[in-house]
């Protein structure tokens, strides 16, 4: 007997958000917040199977400028409902990278977001897409940062206010994304509070989703209750085409003192830069760098469900 069950969960594309996908911010209704696996107690007995190599606990500062009061904690032995309730009540966010893609449980939830994608969206064509889940609770903050990966966010739980900014000066400088893809970064991107007045603004309520340009800077201030997202980290031809363009820029720019002056993907010259990244790219698969450790990677604090903000920092050494 054929299994229905997902066939009750879809999204509706109306035609504006067709139009806007990948070239400016769309938002689409669905109701794949119904499903019983977003729960807290699906979620916590996620949190406790999931590799735990796949899962980031993280903090943040209260101003939108301060990056660097984002930094990585430990749960300890702490079980998932005890996580679930120290995010309920602290300043905590919880990231479970590769959830929806790799956990058998929500694998079908991740192929039918994706589905929904492809089908509303004739010219959309990924290579490849990965999907985590966000945890994060009622007064966290995410800072303004640029995926170098085409980007969905699904909302499931909470409200979360969601801006997005042009990708382009004075809002993101491209020399950001090529920092992040040579592995010298990581995604964030100065932030000037007088921007938001430029900002696509929204409130994600349950049963929302929204996707917006490649590279656009884009940050998240949570409005209310537990807050429960999925997104896809999606890679097209047109973003590897892209990135590969940045990537040669930053290897230029690196290695032989010139500064490049286009980004753009057309003609022989953004050709021959993709072709510089492919060989590149061919020669560090067998013959990899030393890795290099990422910037505020250390784990400065334990979650502690009984503290003001779930979590106790530790004594610098």
């Amino acid at each position: 007997m054929r299994d229905t069950f997902m066939e009750r969960f879809a999204s509706e594309w109306p035609i504006e958000a067709r139009q806007k996908f990948r070239r400016q911010p769309a938002v689409v209704r669905h109701n794949y917040h119904e499903h019983h696996l977003f729960s807290d107690m699906a979620l916590a007995a996620l949190i406790e199977r999931h590799p735990r190599d796949l899962i980031d606990f993280c903090t943040m500062g209260e101003d939108a400028t301060d990056h660097d009061s984002w930094r990585g904690g430990d749960p300890g032995a702490l079980s998932g409902m005890e996580l679930i309730e120290a995010v309920r009540h602290g300043k905590l966010w919880i990231n479970l990278r590769h959830a929806m893609d790799l956990d058998e449980q929500y694998r079908p939830i991740y192929e039918a977001m994706l589905g929904d994608m492809k089908r509303a969206n004739p010219g959309f064509r990924p290579l490849s897409a990965e999907a985590g889940i966000l945890i994060s609770s009622p007064i966290a903050q995410v800072f303004l940062h640029s995926d170098v990966s085409e980007t969905m966010l699904w909302h499931l739980r909470g409200v979360k206010r969601f801006r997005a900014y042009p990708p382009k000066l004075p809002y993101l400088n491209t020399d950001s994304v090529e920092a992040v893809l040579h592995r010298d970064a990581v995604e964030d991107v100065p932030f000037n509070p007088a921007w938001d007045k430029d900002a696509f603004t929204i409130d994600l309520h349950p049963g929302m989703a929204i996707n917006w340009p490649l590279h656009a800077p884009h940050r998240v201030e949570n409005q209310s209750g537990i807050n429960v997202s999925v997104p896809f980290d999606i890679s097209t031809p047109q973003s590897r085409r892209q990135n590969a363009v940045l990537y040669a820029n930053g290897l230029l720019r690196r290695h032989f003192g010139w500064v490049p002056a286009s980004t753009s993907t057309d003609g022989l010259t953004a050709l021959a830069k993709q072709m510089l990244t492919a060989a590149v790219k061919l020669r560090l698969k067998y013959f990899p760098a030393p890795d290099k450790p990422m910037p505020k990677s250390e784990t400065t604090f334990d979650i502690d469900p009984t503290a003001p903000h779930g979590f106790t920092d530790r004594q610098a050494a």
